[in-house]
């Protein structure tokens, strides 16, 4: 009997493991809503487990938001409830010339909303072959700097 490599391995895509970790740019309008109340914001970047928001003010890691944001091409929202993983400081972004906001954490999206950023996630890894971002903790990115 041949054996057959799955798919992402026959495309040269990273594996399913490499794959949870990779993160791409994604800039795009989104909703948040911290506490009931509902803030318009940008989420900067997305991998299959979470996404980076541009915020100014600090949420308390752990905190419970809901998020809605679009695909490009598709006017459906995905939507998420999320965690609070990490938050980025003013002068942590000045550091690694990035952006004051917060890390979330998936912790419920559709399955139709996750099978649709699987494929967005795998289609721009298509396009761009050399993107390999790896989500790494913020303060083992200050450690390297």
């Amino acid at each position: 009997m041949e054996k057959v490599a799955p798919p992402a391995a026959a495309e040269g895509l990273p594996t399913e493991p490499a794959l949870r970790k990779i993160r791409i740019p994604f800039i795009k309008r989104g909703t948040v809503a911290v506490g009931g109340v509902r803030e318009h914001l940008f989420v900067v970047d997305l991998g299959l487990r979470g996404v980076f928001i541009e915020r100014p003010q600090p949420l308390d890691p752990g905190q419970e938001i809901e998020i809605w944001f679009t695909l490009p091409g598709n006017e459906i929202a995905v939507h998420a409830r999320g965690r609070v993983a990490w938050w980025r400081s003013a002068e942590a972004a000045a550091r690694s010339r990035t952006t004051t906001g917060v890390g979330v954490e998936f912790v419920e999206l559709g399955e139709g909303d996750a099978e649709r950023v699987r494929q967005y996630l795998l289609d721009y890894l298509r396009r761009h072959p050399r993107h390999r971002r790896f989500v790494r903790h913020p303060e083992e990115a200050e450690e390297e700097a």
